[in-house]
């Protein structure tokens, strides 16, 4: 086949920041087509990134019916998710959605099963599975080195607190992003902590809204029990600097990332401590881009597909439902 031409849907931060960019760097994609809601906002975006005029659209419909898109990455706000993911899949387009994946499991389920009755792929944008640092930890697990796993904790926050009406700031809105500081922070750190130690069997978590006026939580900490009986926490908040630490504890030893999107693993193991130097891709998105296009191409599902985005979501979605919040069904 030849370049998979790409259409975006939602062109804030993360696609102007990075999507875009890896798109066009990546050989075996095209960027031909733009979605937002904003004329003159969609204008800036497609003269800055190289897209026709005519391949400019403020309805999405309209983008995932152009028949010269073969695939749309997703970024609108997370109650989009859905609709747009079924009409994608109805129109026989491949898609890569924002995370998280959607609002909770049941919207994750229809828009797995909508995908795979089209027979398109299917992921989630969880780049962070491909950090180097995150394959090491794989590796230092899978082979034993750490010995049994004991527990893991993560740490994260963002300074992002937002009034109504500025760009944004439906990620305080229940509503729209389906929770607060879990489902946007948290969510990354949950999905890393599973892929590493695999199912959870149990939940449980607080989530209070502390200094914020908004209705979503801008704070919370989630316990979770995997099937191997370890046990790890994910503290995530809204309205703070950017704390951002990994640490996973084993019988023989103990890994830290500090930060997690830096390039600095610390590895203690038999009485030894030992600093190892694993940088991300300069562009993060890229590995996801570059895996997504693989998987298209060889008919496979991408490395995080729309089962793993879906098992994300059904720990958040516990995890509300422990801490007795309402998530945007009520």
């Amino acid at each position: 086949m030849g370049r998979l031409r790409w259409g975006i849907i939602g062109c804030g931060d993360v696609a102007r920041k990075r999507v875009a960019a890896a798109i066009l760097q990546d050989p075996h994609s095209e960027l031909m087509a733009a979605c937002r809601r904003s004329p003159a906002a969609l204008e800036q975006f497609c003269q800055d990134f190289g897209i026709a005029d005519e391949k400019a659209f403020t309805d999405a419909a309209a983008l995932i019916d152009d028949p010269d898109v073969d695939a749309v990455y997703i970024a609108s706000p997370v109650r989009e998710h859905l609709p747009q993911t079924l009409a994608a899949a109805a129109a026989g387009k491949h898609v890569l959605v924002e995370k998280p994946m959607a609002r909770d499991g049941r919207e994750c389920q229809a828009m797995l099963e909508a995908c795979q009755r089209a027979d398109v792929r299917l992921g989630v944008a969880y780049y962070r599975r491909f950090y180097p640092m995150v394959e090491r930890l794989e590796q230092l697990i899978g082979s034993g080195q750490l010995g049994t796993v004991l527990g893991a904790s993560a740490i994260t926050a963002t300074p992002l607190d937002m009034a109504p009406g500025e760009e944004g700031a439906w990620r305080m809105q229940s509503e729209a992003a389906g929770g607060g500081a879990l489902m946007d922070v948290g969510s990354h750190r949950i999905n890393v902590l599973t892929h590493l130690l695999g199912d959870v069997t149990e939940v449980k978590a607080i989530c209070e809204t502390v200094a914020a006026s908004y209705d979503t939580e801008d704070a919370a900490v989630v316990v979770m029990r995997f099937q191997s009986g370890a046990v790890a926490t994910v503290q995530c908040h809204f309205g703070s600097e950017d704390p951002d630490r990994l640490e996973i504890i084993g019988t023989k030893g103990r890994v830290i990332a500090e930060p997690l999107n830096g390039d600095r693993l610390v590895v203690e193991l038999g009485g030894g401590r030992q600093s190892e130097h694993l940088p991300p891709a300069e562009n993060l998105c890229a590995p996801l881009i570059a895996d997504f296009v693989a998987a298209v191409r060889q008919g496979r599902p991408p490395r995080v597909d729309g089962q793993e985005g879906w098992a994300a979501n059904e720990v958040m979605e516990a995890a509300y439902r422990s801490a007795g919040r309402s998530n945007h069904l009520g």
